[in-house]
This record gives structure tokens, C-alpha cells and sequence, in this order.
């Protein structure tokens, strides 16, 4: 130990040693202009004072980035919350409103056909397949509803009661194969007859048949009911006329009816009772 003492390398360290703690001493003195010494320890420790300086930025920008992706992805996640609870509150609002807007058809009905007495009806079931050719509803004998009783909307007729329960009824609608119907066409007067067919119902339409071929009718004419045949009275719109030809044999026009009501999204139906 005491040969280390002695040697070169030591004496070269403590000189060196001494040397730079006279130049930090002399660099802390207060001057305008930076001495020799001052300027010397300076520029000997700017560039160590530069890496420990990047290296601490780092260090902090990567925890800040850190902290400040943490807070993000919290924050991100309190509006996705807040994003679906409105897009739920919008759509109870929008079924409200349409729902308000369904009934408020209805009840004008009963200002339209003063002559009627109805009674409000919702579609609790349907038959099979997109369209409501068949369904039932909640309303039976108990809401005073009779067999052959006829069902409609604000937008149109839908068809006819043919089998009533205590608290039920089933209604056929004019797109169902069972269903006929005499009508007039409402621009020229002209009568014919409505009835559903298998493969129109599929679509949502129903045949209009035994047009006169004198009749001046024209696709888009609207369709009423004539009063004729003792189930419908006059005047419900059925539909318009969509497509127009002459029958196989040549001896009268036949159109394809394109319904008032949607039948794909029939919920509430205002149904006309008839007298006792």
C-alpha cells in the first residue's frame, strides 16, 4: 500500500485532483466576464452537463408521456361510456317519438271518420315471414270487437277481423290471399277488385283485378275502397296503382297495388266496430 502512495500514478492523480478543485473554486467566483479558469472547467464540463441534461429530459419525457397516456386512455374511456349512454338515450327518444307519432295517427282517425266508433289495437303476434299478412292483436269481444270488424291506420286500410277471442282477435290484411276487396279507383271512378295473392304478398302487394279496358286509369292512381262487397265501408285508401297491364285473355286491365300501409312495421291498428 504505502509503494502505491509513492508511486507515479498516484502523485499524477492528486495533482490532477487538486488542479480541478482550484479550477471549481476559482469558476464559482462572480464576474462579469468568465476568468481562464472559470471558461477552462466550463468548457471541460458542458459537454458532460449536455448528456446528463438529455439523459434527465428523457427520463422525464418518457414518464410524462407515460402519465399523460394513462390519462388519455382514462379519459377515452369515460366518453365511450358517455357516447353509448347518449346513442341509448337517443334511441328511446326515437322510439318515443315515432311511437307518439303513430298514436297521434290514430286518434286522428277518429276525428276523420266521426261516423265510426273505433277502438285501439296493438299487434301482439304475426304469422311467419317479414310481411304482415296475418297477426293478432289485443283487443276481443271484451273492447266490444266482432268477426268481419275492419282494421286500419291513420295511413290506410289494413284488412279485417275473421276470428275474435275474449282478449284477442286475429285480422287477415288486404296483402293475404284470403283477403278481397271491391274498390274504385279514385281519379276516374272506375271499379274493380282487390284480393292478395301468394306471390305478391311476398312483396307486400296485392292484385287489382276486372278493370275495365275502357278505363282511363294510369300508374300512381290512388285506390279506395267502393263500399261494395258488405265487409269494408267506402272511401279507405287501399294503395296506388304500380304496375299496370291487360289480363291473359285480353279482356280487362290488371294492376299490381301498391299498399298505404307498411306492412313489414304494422305495431298499433285503430279497428272499426260494428253496430250489435
Amino acid at each position: 500500500m504505502s509503494n502505491f502512495f509513492k508511486s507515479k500514478f498516484f502523485i499524477i492523480l492528486a495533482i490532477v485532483t487538486v488542479v480541478i478543485l482550484i479550477l471549481m473554486a476559482v469558476s464559482t467566483i462572480t464576474t462579469d466576464r468568465a476568468n481562464p479558469a472559470g471558461d477552462a472547467v466550463g468548457t471541460v464540463m458542458s459537454p458532460v452537463q449536455r448528456v446528463f441534461r438529455s439523459i434527465g429530459d428523457a427520463t422525464g419525457n418518457f414518464f410524462g408521456r407515460f402519465r399523460s397516456n394513462a390519462s388519455y386512455r382514462e379519459e377515452n374511456e369515460q366518453l365511450s361510456a358517455r357516447v353509448a349512454q347518449l346513442e341509448e338515450e337517443t334511441r328511446e327518444l326515437n322510439a318515443l317519438r315515432n311511437e307518439n307519432e303513430r298514436l297521434r295517427g290514430l286518434l286522428s282517425l277518429g276525428e276523420t271518420y266521426t261516423e265510426y266508433e273505433m277502438v285501439g289495437a296493438r299487434v301482439i303476434a304475426k304469422d311467419p315471414g317479414a310481411w304482415y299478412s296475418a297477426f293478432k292483436i289485443d283487443k276481443g269481444t271484451t273492447s266490444g270487437i266482432r268477426k268481419n270488424d275492419v282494421v286500419m291506420t291513420s295511413a290506410g286500410l289494413v284488412g279485417y277481423v275473421y276470428e275474435v277471442g275474449t282478449t284477442w282477435s286475429n285480422v287477415v290484411s288486404v296483402i293475404d290471399s284470403r283477403s278481397a276487396a271491391g274498390c274504385v279507383i279514385e281519379r276516374t271512378g272506375d271499379t274493380a277488385v282487390v284480393e292478395g295473392s301468394v306471390e305478391l304478398m311476398n312483396e307486400g302487394n296485392c292484385h287489382l283485378l276486372y278493370l275495365s279496358r275502357d278505363a282511363g286509369v294510369a300508374v300512381g292512381d290512388f285506390v279506395e275502397t267502393s263500399g261494395l262487397g258488405g265487409i269494408y265501408p267506402e272511401g279507405l285508401l287501399i294503395g296506388k296503382i304500380k304496375t299496370l297491364s291487360v289480363d291473359s285473355q285480353g279482356l280487362y286491365y290488371e294492376a299490381v297495388v301498391e299498399p298505404a300501409v307498411d306492412f313489414e312495421r304494422i305495431s298499433e291498428v285503430m279497428v272499426i266496430k260494428t253496430e250489435a
